[in-house]
């Protein structure tokens, strides 16, 4: 039957067909102009079904269907669903992580036979690496001076999580050795950290540079590992630790933990940082700076709150003896101990060594804590050495007044003493330039001696302009 557009179409089986108002468009010419719709059927509705799919009660077998994607791709196309419909939400959108790097550099000094590479290998070693250590035992402060990336222990490794490829460098530093006077090996260590700031600055400024600093590899030192041998602390160790913090922080560090008992060592760290706070010594004022970290950086390294307090100083003990039971382990463990009679001393057992919370630290936890605060003292740093000094300000602005000031009123009272005519050295001027010659002084003279003849024409009735133009022309 004929049905006006607008009105709700023919139902049949539940079906609503094209008439319906649910399916009318508003911008056919049938829903315009009020037309009437033929909703009627010519020929039954099975003919009207795809002959492809067949009718269910016609015995035909319909085709399988087949998905268009894969389910890896429609996985995927889930995600990105989704993902577009967290922008939406009430949580802001958390961006994409590219790949950078970051650069740490840490620099080992303390006197001969310590343990000091022992120490760095303990730090960076992993189950089945072979770490090729650079030993600064033997090497001469000369040596050192020339070349001082020979004496540097170098590990990478990426985070996956912030998408940052981590750079840790261990600098070795020549033990001082049965010198007492160590003075000249303090400067030299000084001159270093120094020469890695200026290095710094200079790729900062670097009129050539085409690429940003956060590429470039980073010269600076972050922190400062100073050895102490056991039992007893020397003035030179304290002279030095007291220099050395005075441009970059110090964690005092004592080896060899395992020739102390546990009350030795105890009172020992105690010494540590009583003459930290009070060096005692001539030359020194005030008390040693060390590293601090922070106690929520204490806390996830696993120092309890008790021993965070009273850490730095760490008492560690080092060994290249390797447990191989523990290297077989699934997963394998690096694990580093010392075999006596009477016991093994491990070190990275909490009980016996400090090591494990150390290696914590540095290569975990305070990373970004270390890298901030090297940040921070560069900028002092920066500010300190690009400032002009007070004398040589106060140099330059004499000679800006000079210059300015004192040659041009001292050269007019000597003009005025000694009677001075400038029109006559004007005039000397001008005849001087005139015989030797000189094409800038006559073409000047020849602008002079017509402008005023110009001048003149201009004043004049128009009758005698013309004979006072051809005598300027002639005048030039």
């Amino acid at each position: 039957m004929p049905v006006k557009a607008g009105m709700r179409g023919h139902a049949s089986n539940g079906r609503t067909y094209a008439g319906s108002a649910d399916n009318r468009d508003e911008s056919t010419p049938e829903y315009r102009t009020g037309s009437t719709i033929n909703t009627s059927f010519d020929k039954p509705l099975a003919s009207y079904v795809p002959p492809t799919l067949g009718a269910p009660d016609a015995g035909i077998a319909a085709p399988p269907i087949t998905a268009r994607t894969s389910l890896s791709q429609h996985q995927t196309s889930m995600d990105f669903r989704s993902k577009q419909l967290s922008l939406l939400g009430p949580m802001r959108p958390q961006p994409t992580k590219i790949w950078k790097r970051k650069f740490v550099k840490l620099m080992v000094v303390g006197d001969s036979g310590l343990g000091k590479t022992t120490l760095i290998s303990a730090l960076l070693s992993k189950p089945g690496e072979q770490l090729q250590v650079h030993d600064g035992t033997n090497t001469p402060l000369n040596q050192f001076v020339k070349d001082p990336d020979s004496l540097i222990t170098r590990v990478t490794w990426k985070d996956e999580h912030d998408k940052v490829v981590w750079v840790f460098r261990v600098q070795d530093t020549p033990g001082y050795g049965d010198d007492e006077d160590i003075t000249k090996h303090i400067d030299l260590i000084l001159n270093h950290i120094n020469h890695q700031n200026t290095k710094w600055l200079d790729l900062e400024s670097a009129r050539d540079r085409c690429i940003d600093m956060v590429d470039v590899e980073d010269p600076r030192v972050d922190v400062c590992l100073y050895c102490l041998p056991p039992h007893r602390l020397r003035a030179n160790d304290v002279r030095y630790m007291a220099e050395l913090s005075k441009h970059v922080p110090i964690v005092p560090v004592i080896m060899k933990a395992d020739t102390m008992t546990i009350h030795e060592a105890q009172r020992f760290r105690q010494e540590v940082v009583n003459r930290l706070q009070n060096p005692a010594l001539s030359g020194i004022r005030g008390k040693i700076e060390m590293f601090q970290f922070s106690p929520s950086t204490m806390e996830r390294a696993g120092l309890p709150s008790s021993a965070a307090m009273s850490i730095p100083p760490f008492v560690v003990i080092g060994s290249n003896d390797i447990n191989q039971a523990a290297l077989q382990d699934d997963p394998p463990t690096y694990w580093p101990e010392r075999s006596y009679k009477w016991g093994t001393a491990e070190a990275f057992n909490p009980d016996h060594s400090d090591l494990l919370f150390l290696r914590s630290l540095l290569m975990a936890e305070a990373l970004e804590e270390v890298s901030l605060a090297k940040r921070q003292r560069y900028e002092e740093w920066r500010q300190k050495h690009l400032a002009v000094p007070f004398m040589t300000r106060l140099k330059r602005a004499v000679l800006q007044f000079v210059i300015a000031t004192a040659l041009p009123a001292a050269a007019v009272v000597f003009a005025a003493n000694h009677g001075f005519d400038g029109h006559r050295i004007k005039a000397t001027v001008v005849n001087s330039a005139r015989q030797a010659r000189i094409p800038g002084f006559r073409k000047k003279q020849s602008v002079q001696k017509a402008q005023p003849a110009a001048a003149a024409a201009a004043m004049q009735p128009e009758s005698t302009q013309p004979l006072l133009a051809i005598s300027a022309e002639r005048a030039a």
